[in-house]
């Protein structure tokens, strides 16, 4: 998370502006592949609305690598979901019309239900890029730390996005064993949620490994960090499996950075050692 023409005099946020364009541009082509095979039928339109959401938050967390480490970074990072998150208020709520936005997007073809599970899923990006924007070098020494510790977004993503949105995939293709709590749910799908929310946790740390970390032993420090990533995955899983419908999206994330919290204090008071590995800026910084 650098600047790379920094050596040419741009500055930081103008450099940021230019990973902005990128990151917008690489969701753009995400949702348009995506609309693209849902009308050609290549896909069906509840695979390519999942897929969009599976991917979106992997996407541009990734992305936060192409950002500096300025002082204004996270606030430009999050333009991309408040974007996203204006649109759905807007179609949502009548004032503009974009039919096939709708008809991509919402589950079942009424732009009103763009304003709930949709506009709280891009709220949380918002809220998750200002308040746990990951900074990987020490701000004094430059030396890079990131192998002690688990970025906080990359808790709230893994689960968040790649659980829940492959969840509901498996669980409306294969899920037989079904239960109810406040909303349908099946055996199946909170099975997948689980696997794929640590699934989709690790594989985001990997791509992060392999950028600032590439020489460090990274099997060492997986290890140490596999209970929070456990313990954070079950918790989403559960809060998951009996949240009312179009109101996970905020549950979940919440119930993560509760967790967290958790983990904090207990390391604060020397019960648990859980705290390098699970908590990076907790709190703004």
């Amino acid at each position: 998370m650098v600047n790379p023409l920094a050596i040419i005099g741009i500055l930081d946020w103008m450099w940021d502006i230019i990973a902005l364009v990128i990151t917008f541009v690489l969701v753009l082509v995400l949702f348009r592949v995506n609309d693209i095979l849902r009308n050609r039928k290549t896909i069906p339109h509840y695979v390519a609305r999942k897929v969009f959401h599976t991917f979106f938050g992997p996407v541009f967390i990734i992305c936060w690598i192409l950002f500096s480490s300025g002082p204004y970074s996270r606030y430009i990072a999050a333009i991309v979901p408040l974007i996203f998150a204006m649109l759905f208020v807007a179609v949502g709520s009548g004032f503009m019309k974009n039919d096939d936005f709708v008809q991509f997007l919402a589950r079942s073809g009424k732009s009103r239900e763009l304003l709930f599970g949709n506009l709280l899923y891009c709220l949380v990006m918002v809220w998750v890029s200002i308040a746990c924007w990951f900074v990987p070098f020490d701000k004094f020494t430059g030396v890079p730390y990131f192998h002690l510790f688990i970025p906080t977004a990359i808790l709230i993503f893994g689960p968040m996005a790649g659980g829940d949105g492959l969840a509901d995939m498996v669980g409306q293709k294969w899920g037989k064993h079904k239960f109810k709590v406040f909303s349908d749910k099946s055996v199946e799908g909170t099975l997948a949620m689980f696997i794929f929310s640590v699934l989709f946790t690790y594989a985001i740390l990997g791509i992060y490994w392999l950028v600032f970390n590439p020489l460090y032993p990274a099997a060492y420090s997986l290890l140490n960090i596999l209970i929070p990533v456990l313990a954070v995955s079950l918790v989403a899983t559960i809060v998951e499996a009996i949240s009312p419908r179009n109101i996970d999206n905020l549950l979940v994330p919440v119930s993560i950075f509760l967790m967290l919290g958790v983990f904090w204090y207990l390391g604060v008071l020397g019960i648990i050692a859980l705290y390098p590995y699970a908590i990076w800026n907790f709190t703004p910084v």
